[in-house]
């Protein structure tokens, strides 16, 4: 069975803690897919996109996959420029 977290409006410094959080709690407490909706995602750093790496290892560890969906255009594009969309699956907004 899947599982839903919603992330925004930020991934950044400031967020992934908490979020980290919600998403490990997800992996432990579940299994099936782990769904991120990033609808509401506006900004997204380094850290962020660290963040979402680690949970993306930590899920395949787990026999589970990471999905990002909703990912709005300005992130897709941030992905698809550092090369991370051939690591993360995403579904993108429409």
């Amino acid at each position: 069975m899947s599982q839903l977290v919603v992330a925004g409006p930020r991934l950044d410094a400031a967020t992934v803690n908490s979020l980290r959080g919600c998403l490990d709690e997800a992996l432990r407490s579940g299994s099936g897919p782990l769904i991120l909706d990033l609808t509401g995602v506006q900004t997204v750093d380094a850290i962020g996109l660290g963040m979402l790496l680690g949970v993306e290892r930590r899920a395949a560890g787990a026999g589970r996959q990471l999905l990002l969906r909703n990912v709005p255009p300005r992130v897709a594009r941030l992905l698809r420029a550092l090369g991370l969309h051939r690591v993360l699956t995403t579904e993108m907004l429409v």
